[in-house]
């Protein structure tokens, strides 16, 4: 919400985003998809300094949560939260569960980012370093150990696959 103009450079390789992290003060240059530049270009301000609309958090929120609802994932999923050690599930105003659509946010989306960009096999020293999340932090490295447990079930996958198919030689 907060790029500005400045911070997008265009060169013959292609385009960059680039950013001071607020988490570790590091300076990050993120190339942008041919995708991101047309978005880019379609919201370009060219009397502001922010290359696109500004929001408020509750409102690219409520925005992000429309769009989830738009795209059907509507189903009921329980909010929980543990209290003394129990776990206890959160009801809406009106007394009902949440529906999915109704827990996502803008860092549900920086989450899903992250575990994305793991999964795809980008090193996780590039992924920390773009996220902004220090060396050793421990908040990153839950995203590391959700990804490993999924390629650990990969690999077992394959394994099983070869005894199979190794049988039928």
């Amino acid at each position: 919400m907060h790029l500005k103009r400045t911070n997008i450079q265009n060169t013959d390789n292609g385009s960059y985003i680039l950013l001071n992290t607020s988490k570790t003060g590091s300076q990050v240059k993120i190339p942008l998809p041919n995708y991101s530049i047309e978005i880019i270009d379609k919201y370009r301000r060219k009397s502001k300094k922010f290359v696109l609309p500004q929001l408020s958090n509750v409102n690219f929120n409520k925005g992000i949560k429309e769009l989830i609802e738009v795209a059907g994932w509507t189903y009921n999923y329980s909010k929980i939260r543990f209290k003394q050690g129990k776990a206890v599930e959160i009801n809406n105003p009106k007394g009902n569960s949440f529906r999915f659509c109704d827990h996502i946010t803008a860092h549900t989306m920086r989450r899903t980012a992250i575990t994305t960009l793991l999964l795809l096999g980008v090193d996780e020293n590039i992924v920390r370093t773009i996220s902004g999340h220090s060396p050793g932090s421990k908040e990153f490295y839950k995203y590391v150990a959700l990804v490993q447990n999924h390629l650990n079930k990969q690999v077992l996958n394959a394994f099983e696959k070869l005894i199979i198919s190794s049988q039928f030689e």
